[in-house]
């Protein structure tokens, strides 16, 4: 992964070093989208972070801090004082250079924050959030008693973006799939529902499948840079590479936390098998005839539940051994005409009055009756059997992944590290199931001894990005790693200043 493309012209100018940095902040202060520039002698401070998040996504969000000695800053309108008002960063270096456009970020919650101070000195302080701060409330007004479920879907694809999770989860967010930069990651999931807001949702399925999540300043929404994805990639190549004459503090630390040598997965993971039968009457009382075959006697003097409206016929497979396992998703059900076909009774004639196997994806509302009462005779037959085929899902619980490295652990002593999410799929790949290979990944990256580094430096190293690779050379080595963090500062009175954490890669 690499820096953002930026002109020539500023590559050129960061490698010299000799130009100011500069910030241009556009902003739409009445809410109506329309954008105005804030003087650039104005600006006070800004400073911009970049973090990458423990649960898989990368954020960012920034502080700016502007002179309005004469209150020409104001929230115009009403919308709380401007929370929620996009701001666009843009940096450039000296005279006549072009601009590069950032970050695009959002006014917090606190909106326009008026400050003032001794006699006539003002300012206006706007904290700033990405995106993803938007994408994590979004669906805080849902309605979670009908969560979104998806089947048969693949993780990311933009040419069947109706089957791709990335994109339909994103869309319940509003964002179209012309907004979303991704790779294509054919990995099939059988089953998804969704129960956390949709930025978690989108990161964790960035943490299974080890891509990078970003709210990008280019498009809303980028999912790219995984192993898993079909599109190739020089991951080896580096952005940038810091050396003495670059950098003014460097520190060095040991992420000895990081280390493990035993990886223990534990997964739910959803199975999806053929048609089969997934309902059948057995409802008591029942009788048996002489070869113990169960017979269910309606009579007018015994009223089945099954008799009454809304009945629920829960889904249930049997497995081989023979145990019960509930359906958390069926397809491909009986029609009324081949559910009626497959009765089989004494009596009767037996029949459906109520058959509705789309409502619920787990049961069906179903009512039996015969054809004799239901034009008010007496209730007489015994109902031999009553089944609804389809194609189900199940949930195959605590599936479980345990690799270890005996090596280290005769070394080291077990140094072990629990795992549990969502998204893991069986499919092959590599040669072995999804969760199985994402494991062995998490054990070869846990097993390395890595440093992290702390980088400033002058530079206006603006276009760099979370995830990308650069190379540091010192006096004793030189040594690759990954940018997980960052912050540019910018000060109307002193030097620009960009502070990077990078994480060495083995």
């Amino acid at each position: 992964m690499k820096f953002y493309d930026i002109d020539t012209a500023l590559v050129e100018a960061i490698e010299k070093g000799d130009s100011p940095v500069r910030v241009r902040i556009s902003l739409d202060w009445s809410g109506t989208g329309f954008y105005e520039t804030v003087f650039e002698h104005d600006i006070i401070e800004a400073v911009f972070y970049g973090l990458k998040e423990v649960s898989g996504g990368t954020t960012a969000r920034g502080e700016v801090l502007l002179d309005n000695t004469y209150g020409g800053y104001a929230c115009g309108g009403n919308g709380g004082r401007g929370a929620g008002r996009e701001v666009r960063i843009s940096f450039s270096l000296g005279e006549g250079l072009p601009w590069f456009q950032r970050f695009v970020l959002y006014v917090d919650d606190n909106g326009f924050q008026d400050i003032r101070g001794p006699g006539r000195r003002r300012t206006l302080r706007l904290g700033l959030r990405d995106r993803s701060a938007l994408l994590r409330r979004t669906e805080n007004s849902r309605d979670w008693t009908h969560p979104a479920v998806f089947t048969y879907s693949v993780i990311c694809d933009k040419t069947q973006a109706e089957k791709s999770l990335v994109h339909l989860i994103a869309q319940r967010a509003g964002i179209e799939s012309g907004d979303i930069d991704c790779a294509t990651i054919p990995i099939t999931l059988p089953y998804v529902k969704l129960t956390k807001n949709i930025w978690t949702e989108l990161s964790e399925l960035a943490k299974t499948y080890r891509a990078h999540l970003e709210c990008a300043p280019e498009k809303p929404l980028v999912f790219a840079h995984s192993p898993y994805q079909q599109e190739t990639e020089n991951v080896d190549e580096s952005s940038y590479t810091f050396s003495g004459e670059h950098i003014f503090y460097l520190r060095e630390t040991a992420r000895a936390e990081q280390y493990r040598n035993t990886i223990r997965l534990k997964i739910n993971i959803p199975v999806a098998l053929e048609k089969q039968e997934i309902w059948r009457y057995d409802d008591p009382p029942v009788l048996y005839n002489t070869d113990l075959t169960p017979m269910y006697p309606f009579r007018s003097t015994v009223l089945r539940d099954i008799q009454n409206q809304g009945y629920e016929a829960q889904y249930r497979i049997k497995d081989s051994k023979g145990a019960e396992r509930p359906v958390i998703y069926a397809d491909q059900i009986d029609t009324l005409e081949e559910a009626t076909e497959r009765l089989d009774y004494e009596g009767g004639p037996f029949a459906y009055s109520a058959y509705d196997v789309t409502t619920h994806h787990d049961k069906a509302l179903i009512t039996l009756n015969t054809e004799l009462e239901a034009a008010g005779a007496a209730l007489n037959g015994d109902l031999r059997q009553a089944s609804i085929y389809g194609r189900p899902i199940v949930l195959d619980l605590n599936r479980s992944c345990f690799l270890r490295d005996t090596e280290a652990i005769a070394q080291y002593g077990t140094a072990a590290l629990n795992v549990s999410g969502s998204y893991f799929s069986e499919m092959e790949v590599n040669g072995h199931p999804h969760y199985e290979d994402w494991t062995m990944r998490e054990l070869a990256e846990r097993l390395q001894e890595r440093r992290e580094f702390t980088v400033k430096t002058h530079r206006g190293l603006f276009h760099a990005r979370i995830g990308a690779t650069v190379n540091i050379e010192t006096k004793t080595e030189t040594l690759k790693g990954a940018i997980n963090a960052f912050s540019l500062r910018y000060r109307r009175d002193a030097a620009f200043v960009a502070a990077f954490r990078i994480e060495e890669i083995v």
